[in-house]
């Protein structure tokens, strides 16, 4: 999955595959998380939104399921 560098006091990098429809997040700490099933909109949205971590607080976390891969 390729993922994206974003600024971001929290967030490394994010990635998506809009087959499976997973969502990859990759933070500063060095943890990645999937999560799924996440619409291309939201996705999107990730990339464009200022705050990446307020907007994964509120529309991410706790809504899809999620997998810690590292």
């Amino acid at each position: 999955m390729v993922h994206h560098p974003v600024r971001s006091s929290r967030i490394a990098s994010i990635g998506y595959d809009a087959r499976s429809a997973i969502l990859e997040i990759r933070f500063l700490d060095r943890t990645l998380l999937q999560y799924q099933p996440v619409p291309a909109r939201i996705y999107n949205d990730f990339l464009l939104v200022v705050s990446k971590g307020r907007f994964y607080d509120g529309v991410i976390k706790g809504k899809f399921k999620e997998r810690r891969i590292y």
